[in-house]
């Protein structure tokens, strides 16, 4: 089936029937009422369900983890105190874990060995967590560090600076743990530091949030290369074109790209916002997004929305008319593969689209080639991965932005006397890849903590810049 939907059985999404509902709202209504949120409390259980089960599903899956060590931060209570409500049951031969209020079944995750998790797609076995050995060859082919690392003005500094990253206060809020997993950093391109917290390694798969946004938008640079598609290109979804008169026939590539469709998604990230219904509670992501109506002319106003690259990834999958089992390795074999990162994993919905929004997971030094790629113009080690002039665009901030954005990627301010762009991958609970083109910097921070007073990027790049004798880019966002 081309570009068409899973090809896999199809499991129907496992939701609480309708006569529990009265029973579920015991679960949720309360503590959503000291919110003003008693409208949402029926909803919110699928989501958090689905949340629980998804996010076990991959630690427990991929990552390795053990569900007492997840438990505490991505379903901690500094995300949501209610999920503590939330039991899980896992089936290791079939790779599934099921999730509801009470530890009644409600919502199940299933895994697919090379393709991770997604809720309501049923589990085609545990497969093997990635556990790979460090790759001996020198940075950035391999894993080791650079054997001719540049000159820095304060070693010791940066070391410093690194290991503050991972005790509280030191970047933010005292009380709370920032709970950083990873730091890497790369100066003039050459690897100097690559540090993990216990229970992690720099090769450990890790959550991208928004991060993912921007290699999405590398792998629709690749296609527009190999003449799949092109910016400008509207009519984008037959969900659309079975009505003439539909507005949304008028979004194009770019607007989806830019967060310029127009489309009335409400980026709000709790209980009744769009992401995390459409991220743990649908069988596909794309068709909830593009279900919206239109609010805005496209292309007349910037509103940042993962629905839109969500679209965007379904468009993409379309135009590229692989069959399901190609496109399911297309990340791999475009991208993935040339560049050698090893830990790369990026998760689809029930539908087979992938979720490029949030759901990429990949481990810290291949978060540090991604970024290195791009301060190099899309070139790795000589080869070209992505279009240059498509990092060129992904490096020019549209004007509907205020210079803040551009092609599913971040902007921080400038920096004196340089005349490229600093572009930042940023996302939920504390990811960033930071990238200074000009002086092939990047620096990378994984970690998760909901709390954004635990962590502020701009101290922590203020400290290792001045530590490697350049000056820090300046802030230039106002959310993540």
């Amino acid at each position: 089936m081309q570009g068409g939907g899973w090809n896999r059985p199809r499991a129907r999404s496992r939701r609480m029937p309708m006569r529990l509902l009265p029973l579920l709202a015991v679960f949720t209504m309360a503590p959503l009422a000291a919110c003003g949120q008693v409208e949402e409390a029926v909803d919110s259980a699928p989501v958090a369900a689905g949340l629980v089960a998804r996010t076990l599903c991959t630690a427990i899956f991929v990552q390795g983890r053990p569900e007492e060590d997840v438990r505490p931060y991505e379903l901690g209570p500094s995300l949501s105190p209610q999920l503590e409500m939330f039991k899980a049951e896992v089936d290791r031969e079939k790779g599934e874990v099921t999730a509801g209020p009470g530890g009644m079944n409600f919502m199940t995750a299933g895994h697919t060995p090379g393709l991770g998790c997604a809720v309501a797609r049923p589990g085609e076995g545990a497969g093997q967590p990635v556990k790979l050995t460090p790759d001996p060859r020198p940075w950035p082919q391999g894993d080791s560090l650079s054997a001719k690392p540049p000159a820095i003005p304060d070693a010791k500094g940066l070391d410093l600076a690194i290991a503050d990253a991972f005790r509280p206060g030191s970047y933010g809020n005292p009380a709370v743990d920032p709970v950083t997993r990873s730091i890497v950093i790369i100066h003039q391109g050459k690897l100097l530091r690559a540090v993990s917290a216990r229970g992690f390694t720099n090769l450990t798969p890790q959550y991208s949030a928004s991060m993912a946004k921007t290699v999405s938008a590398a792998l629709v640079g690749i296609l527009a290369a190999e003449g799949k598609l092109t910016a400008a290109d509207t009519d984008l979804l037959p969900e659309w074109r079975k009505n003439s008169a539909d507005p949304r026939r008028a979004i194009s590539i770019d607007n989806l790209l830019n967060m310029e469709s127009g489309l009335d998604f409400n980026e709000d990230y709790g209980p009744g916002g769009d992401p995390a219904r459409m991220l743990y509670a649908e069988n596909s992501a794309a068709l909830f997004a593009a279900a919206k109506p239109r609010r805005d002319a496209p292309g007349s106003r910037w509103y940042y929305s993962s629905g839109d690259t969500n679209i965007l990834m379904r468009v993409a999958r379309l135009k590229s008319g692989l069959p399901d089992d190609a496109w399911d390795r297309f990340p791999r074999t475009a991208l993935f593969e040339p560049m050698n990162l090893r830990t790369a994993l990026f998760e689809q919905d029930a539908n087979g689209d992938f979720i490029g929004s949030t759901f990429l997971f990949m481990g810290a030094l291949d978060w540090a080639r991604f970024g290195l790629m791009l301060a190099d113009g899309g070139q790795f080690e000589g080869k070209q991965i992505v279009p240059a002039d498509w990092v060129a665009r992904m490096s020019t901030p549209t004007a509907l932005s205020e210079g803040r954005y551009s092609t599913q990627t971040w902007f921080r301010g400038g920096v004196p006397g340089q005349k490229a762009r600093t572009l930042e991958l940023a996302g939920f609970a504390g990811q960033y890849v930071t990238i200074v083109p000009e002086t092939r910097t990047v620096i990378v921070r994984l970690g998760f903590q909901p709390d954004r007073s635990a962590w502020d990027q701009q101290r922590f790049l203020e400290r290792v810049f001045k530590s490697l004798g350049v000056t820090a880019p300046a802030e230039n966002r106002k959310t993540d």
